[in-house]
């Protein structure tokens, strides 16, 4: 069986508010979240952030200097199901800016977001938040 790719959502005109509504709800859907930080240019690692912590990093990153994803992520093998991978990464490598101090400032780089929802709430995030594949 060939894989088919990945399928890639935006909506450009979504408004960092509305994108913390989005994680928000796939959040309460989720059945895996996790928060990592960028150690090099390849190796993320798990971060001691709490949801609500990476949130404040999100809103508090210029829009440009994040990377926001909605993808449809296609099953691997026949006993896998395609799921829903949602969330962001920073694009400025050092967190210098935050009150909180969650990670030791010389370990770390860019923070991700990682939001994993079942497949069956794809219409409902694409109607509501008008996300078109690219």
């Amino acid at each position: 069986m060939d894989r088919q790719p990945d399928i890639f959502y935006v909506n450009p005109k979504l408004t960092k508010k509305a994108w913390v509504n989005l994680f928000k709800e796939a959040k309460e859907l989720s059945y895996d979240v996790r928060i990592d930080g960028l150690l090099d240019s390849w190796t993320r690692k798990p971060v001691n952030l709490t949801y609500d912590q990476i949130i404040t990093c999100f809103e508090k990153t210029l829009k440009r200097h994040l990377h926001i994803t909605f993808i449809h992520r296609m099953s691997r093998w026949k006993a896998e199901k395609d799921y829903l991978s949602i969330g962001f990464c920073t694009l400025i490598r050092k967190y210098r800016f935050l009150e909180i101090d969650p990670i030791e400032q010389d370990h770390y780089g860019d923070l991700f977001l990682w939001i994993e929802v079942d497949i069956e709430h794809k219409e409902k995030f694409l109607k509501k938040y008008k996300l078109v594949a690219r």
